[in-house]
């Protein structure tokens, strides 16, 4: 038997009422929880950092102004049907 914070961390970091869930239906084998269920956890630093937003793109955009100066790339494959030439990959490149 723990706590119910180890029993969070234990469970892939499932929700309170995903554990409430689970202790009151019997669902899983050995999970006795130590202390009260029916209160608020604790704040959970990983599952803040996972529900944490990214910064947006900066909207200033610079123009390249030599010719290669960034070049963008990307592979695509293997196709399902090959290409006038056999080949099976696609690799646009842009300017």
């Amino acid at each position: 038997p723990v706590d119910l914070q180890t029993w969070h961390r234990r469970l892939g970091h499932a929700g309170l009422s995903r554990i409430r869930m689970m202790v009151n239906k019997d669902l899983v084998d050995g999970l006795v929880v130590v202390g009260p269920i029916d209160e608020k956890m604790e704040e959970c630093d990983s599952c803040h950092m996972g529900k944490a937003k990214r910064r947006p793109f900066d909207s200033v955009t610079t123009r390249e102004t030599r010719l290669l100066e960034r070049v963008h790339v990307d592979l695509t494959g293997p196709m399902r049907v090959r290409a006038i030439g056999g080949y099976y990959y696609s690799m646009p490149i842009v300017d």
